[in-house]
This record gives C-alpha cells, structure tokens and sequence, in this order.
C-alpha cells in the first residue's frame, strides 16, 4: 500500500487496527513509534504525558477534553501488540499510560509495573459496562488496575440467502456442505474456535484435548476455501459469492451490510469469542494524577465511544456511547444489545507461555498440512 494512501486511509477511519499492524510492517515501519506535534511552547504540558498504545489510536478524536484542557495530545509511542508492548517496558521504555488487554493485567500487576486505579477519580466509572469490570484480569485483589476501554467479538459471518445453519454453532464452519467456501483466520483465534466447536476450553487444554483439535482442524483444512490476513480478503470472496462462511470481527458486518450483501454474524451457543483492552496508570509515571485521570475521562467519555463505534467499528466501555451512536451503525456492527453479547461470550484470558506455544503449534502444524 502506497504510504500517502495508508495514512489517508487511518485518517479516514477505514483501517481496522489489526488491519493497521499488518500494514505497518509490510511498510517497514518501526514497531514502536513516537509522533511529535507543531504547538505553541506555551501549550506544551498535554504533551508531557507520555502515552503508549495501539497503532491507529494516536488520534486526538477519542480524547477531545484532554486536548481542549492541555493545548495538544499526549506523546504517543506505538506498539503492535501486548506482549512486544510488555518486553520494551521491561527492558527499561517508560510511559504514563500504557494501554495492555484485560488477560494482560496479571502480569503487569505483579511485576509491579502499574497502579491501582482510583475509581472515585474517574468521570464515568459509573457509566463502564459491569460485565467488563467483573471479567478476570480487571479486578486484581480488589483493586482495579485497568479502566476498559475498547472491546469487540470474533464469530461466524455468513450469507444469509445462502445459508440456512440447523443451529447457531461454531461447528457451521466445520460443515462438509460448505466445502471450498470458507475462510478463517490465519491465526490461533482459528484454534480457539474448534476448541469451542469441541466444548473444549481453547485457552486451557491438554495434550490430548490439543491433539483432538488439531484432528478437527485438519479435517476442516480441506474445506476452506483460504485462510485470510486482511479482512477485505473475506469480504470481497463474500460479496461474489465465492466464499459463503468466514471468521468476522464485528466491522465485517458493517462492511457487507453497506454493500447490500444479505448476512448474519451469529452468536455461537458455545459462546462468541470476545475480547477487551483497556487504560492503565504505570507505577513509573512522572505526571501528576490528575492529568492521567483527565486523560483517562477524556477517552472513557461517551463522545470517545460514539467516534470508535462509528469510525473503528469497536465497542466501547461508556454504555451512553451506544445512544449517541448512529444507531444503524450500531445495529449493523451487531452492537444493538451489548448485555447480551457480554452473557453469551467467551473473553480472551491470560494463557501460559506453554499454552500459547501450544496453540501457535496446533495451528502452524494444520497450515502445513
């Protein structure tokens, strides 16, 4: 992708994040980058926090009052994923607000990398999700150390006038009928949905249980049509009708919706494969509280939600974000009752070393035939 159009394309919000990693590497850019802004020295001080995070979040549009407060946005430095994240702090990186998943918190708290959170300080506390603030991870001996922030789900997308499925289940994409028109994931999330279609648990299993997956996954092997990078490998397939199944995150509902392709995005009775991320205040941190917690209420605040919903397709922790929302958009990224996608999912957890080596061997074994 020529560079000038990729960042037009982040700028526009057409860019999923993930969408936004890949593209960074086949661009040869850092893993981690630090972008400065032309101010007035005189409104310097929002940029003496320093905020590490996802690429694709460096935009002032999710925390307007922080910058309409400080003059200018945080410093931000990016990484592509939580685990590169963790070893650059390790190794010495310094931030004040880092921005890990809910399976990631764990680690972080007892390596005394961050801070309890206090809860009293925040804006909207009372407006967050519960379901998210009771997830494991987001409450660590009473304490929360973590303020949720961004989520979504990973399901079966499917065309509806095309497929009829007996039951909601994951074990769709796993049906001979539909040999040559499926696409999954290429990557371990693809692990996690035969562990679901097997009643498995996909983050915590044996050797035998792996190898009972590995088994299933093979068999499916012969009936996908292709394994996907980028989510407009899927979506072009669907829309010709070349491919009828594949692994979606809620933005590819939205995607084939605006085209007019008739499509459903189920709700497994196994459960529907969730995940969230959220703020943390580093036990590091150099800044005064206050301004963290004015950063944290700024993106917590229902106007930083209506812009991720609408522009990223990703739900976000203020529930009143989702009544200022375009409700189309909301109800075309399968947003419309957040509560009971929250009852019927299944939330990424942390998983050992062991457990993700694993993982990454199950799948890179099916790959390989």
């Amino acid at each position: 992708m020529e560079k000038n159009r990729f960042f037009d394309r982040l700028a526009e919000g057409k860019l999923s994040r993930r969408d936004f990693h890949r593209s960074l590497a086949a661009l040869g850019l850092g893993a981690v980058t630090t972008y400065s802004f032309s101010r007035p020295a005189a409104a310097a001080a929002g940029s003496d926090l320093k905020y590490y995070t996802w690429a694709g979040y460096d935009i002032p549009d999710i925390m307007q009052d922080y910058v309409k407060k400080y003059g200018t946005p945080p410093t931000f430095s990016l990484f592509g994923g939580t685990e590169e994240a963790f070893q650059k702090l390790q190794s010495g990186f310094t931030t004040d607000v880092a921005h890990p998943c809910v399976e990631d918190v764990s680690r972080w708290h007892k390596l005394k990398m961050i801070k309890p959170l206090d809860t009293a300080k925040l804006k909207y506390w009372k407006d967050v999700w519960p379901e998210l603030l009771a997830l494991p991870g987001a409450n660590v001996d009473g304490e929360h150390y973590i303020l949720p922030f961004d989520w979504g789900n990973g399901s079966l997308l499917y065309r509806s006038d095309k497929v009829q499925p007996e039951e909601m289940s994951w074990k769709l994409a796993f049906d001979e009928k539909y040999k040559g028109q499926i696409s999954m994931y290429n990557a371990t999330p693809t692990v996690s949905v035969a562990g679901l279609a097997l009643g498995i648990n996909p983050y915590d299993f044996s050797e035998e249980d792996g190898a009972k997956i590995k088994a299933y996954l093979m068999k499916q092997r012969a009936l996908v049509r292709f394994y996907w990078d980028a989510p407009a490998d899927y979506q072009q397939a669907m829309a010709s009708g070349e491919i009828l199944i594949a692994y979606a995150w809620n933005d590819g509902l939205a995607a084939m919706k605006k085209q007019g392709i008739p499509v459903e995005y189920m709700t497994p009775k196994e459960g529907i494969l969730s995940w969230t991320c959220g703020l943390v205040h580093m036990a590091n941190s150099t800044v005064p509280d206050e301004q963290v917690y004015d950063l944290l209420d700024a993106m917590s605040s229902p106007e930083s939600g209506k812009y991720m919903i609408e522009q990223y397709g990703y739900g976000h922790c203020n529930k009143d974000s989702f009544k200022i929302a375009d409700q189309k958009i909301v109800a075309d990224l399968g947003f419309a009752s957040p509560s009971n996608l929250f009852q019927h999912s299944v939330f990424e957890t942390e998983v050992s070393p062991e457990m993700e080596q694993r993982r990454n061997k199950i799948f890179e074994d099916v790959k390989a035939g």
